[in-house]
């Protein structure tokens, strides 16, 4: 069958200071099996001998649209511009040092039907691309996929690279607040808008290294007084996100999102009253079920709310 007959996949991948890996995923990328893909490659003002391999490739192979930034955007809005350059009826993110699985487009693809959003779980490997573990994303996170959107309100369980979604979605997402992770933006707009669906397959080995975006394994050396400023940093910035929640434009449940981000924010700053701790006594299960298994009976429940805003 024609590469013609399959909708085409934009993967928009964003590049900067990549050159030790980036070769291996660009290579996992072409030789997908999906018959119909375009590749559009950001690079953000690398300094090192990305560009060099990037125009390679490009020369090479004629569905690599390769831009290159004239000043540094970010990681953040760095997506937003690839996103906004993708032609597609689908787009897939794609991270520049990781691996993906031959059938991964070609799966999601066929998985998404109806939904807005699909996305997968991802195992991990490290600098020299070796498994790590037995963890997968799926092992660490309770990958969510249900008709709420309160537990996308404290934690996300979409990465970036294992989402792939209907480009109807841009609207509800761009401009990105670059204050943000691009992968949280992506997958709040997605349960305010449209259905989601998780696919219970590893399709993408997750590199995890220190120059990596995100910390999933924890694997970067905190000495105790960046712990400690790391907290302070965190609970200021889930205040900004869930103002950010609260006053999202499509908001699909706005009064109870007003209430979750009230109790929510009454926690996080000490000012505990009856009225917040029983509204999250009432949604715990799904204010807390990405990083929480369900607990059962008060004070479990409460052991959890303290350690989590009060710690």
């Amino acid at each position: 069958m024609s590469a013609k007959n399959f909708p085409l996949v934009s993967i928009a991948l964003c590049t900067y200071n990549g050159e030790n890996h980036l070769k291996m995923q660009i290579d996992s990328i072409l030789e997908q099996s999906y018959a119909n893909i375009e590749l559009v490659i950001v690079d953000d003002c690398s300094t090192d001998s990305t560009r060099k391999i990037l125009v390679n490739y490009q020369t090479s192979d004629d569905r690599i649209k390769l831009y290159f930034n004239e000043k540094n955007l970010g990681h953040t809005n760095n997506f937003g511009k690839a996103i906004g350059l993708c032609s597609g009826k689908y787009i897939a993110l794609s991270d520049q040092d990781d691996i993906w699985v031959r059938d991964k487009i070609s799966t999601l693809v066929t998985a998404i039907n109806g939904n807005i959003l699909v996305y997968h779980d991802s195992d991990f490997i490290d600098e020299e691309g070796e498994r790590i573990g037995d963890n997968s994303l799926a092992t660490i996170y309770h990958m969510y996929e249900g008709e709420s959107l309160l537990p996308l309100i404290l934690f996300n369980c979409i990465s970036g690279h294992a989402a792939l979604f209907d480009r109807a979605l841009i609207k509800y997402i761009l401009p990105f607040n670059e204050h943000f992770f691009h992968d949280w933006l992506i997958a709040y707009a997605a349960f305010n808008v449209g259905k989601i669906k998780f696919i219970n397959r590893i399709l993408v080995h997750y590199r995890q290294h220190r120059e990596s975006i995100t910390d999933t394994l924890s694997m970067r050396d905190k000495h105790l007084l960046v712990r400690k400023r790391s907290v302070i940093q965190k609970k200021a910035l889930n205040l900004q996100w869930l103002s950010y929640c609260k006053n999202y434009k499509y908001n699909k449940e706005p009064i109870l999102t007003e209430k979750a981000c009230r109790a929510l924010s009454n926690m996080a700053t000490g000012k505990e009253n009856v009225k917040s701790f029983l509204f999250l006594l009432r949604y715990f299960d799904l204010l807390f079920y990405i990083s929480y298994k369900v607990a059962k009976g008060f004070f479990s429940k409460l052991n959890i709310l303290r350690k989590v805003y009060l710690s």
